[in-house]
């Protein structure tokens, strides 16, 4: 081999060695880009595992304090009973008029089981609003989530108002251990 082409040898195993580093120190570059957005979204997962932590008191506070005040039923007729009871018994004690009453299908979710009622009423709009009023309990877990109030086309001084109520119990399951 002469020197000639020993230089260009040389030249061309230095060009890939550089070309070889170049490559080398690219993907170095990338893997260390990657780990540091792995380190920062492992600091921010670090921080809000740190703030639940903090706040495990509360959340056991939270969740006794829904042990000892989230109603129980023995079974899905019983809670439907209760709720449609008292609604019916609060709706006679205000003076509205339930015009029609329908039973909604229950829905069972991992930590209450909800129970609900459609009712038709009529009555003034004052008396209405205090019925709901005074049957819509957070405390008592029992919300609205439908209100539709349209005037009575025979009486304007009276609304029909169509009213779902749901109420949400705890899970028969848990009760029993």
């Amino acid at each position: 081999m002469k020197a000639s082409e020993k230089r260009l040898a040389i030249v061309f195993a230095l060009l890939i060695a550089l070309v070889g580093g170049l490559v080398l120190v690219q993907k170095l570059k990338s893997w260390q880009v990657s780990l540091k957005i792995r380190e920062e979204a492992m600091a921010l997962e670090k921080i809000g595992n740190d703030e639940l932590l903090a706040d495990a008191a509360q959340w056991r506070a939270r969740n006794l304090w829904l042990k000892e005040n989230q109603p129980q039923a023995k079974s899905d007729l019983e809670a439907d009973s209760e709720l449609m009871n008292n609604l019916l018994a609060q709706a006679q004690k205000t003076g509205v008029t339930v015009l029609n009453k329908q039973f909604l299908e229950a829905v069972k979710g991992e930590f209450y089981d909800q129970h609900g009622v459609t009712l038709t009423v009529k009555g003034d709009v004052p008396g209405v609003f205090r019925w709901i009023y005074s049957v819509q309990s957070p405390t008592n877990f029992r919300v609205i989530p439908s209100l539709k109030i349209t005037p009575d086309k025979d009486d304007p001084a009276k609304v029909i108002c169509a009213v779902q109520f749901w109420c949400w119990y705890q899970p028969l399951l848990t009760k029993a251990s």
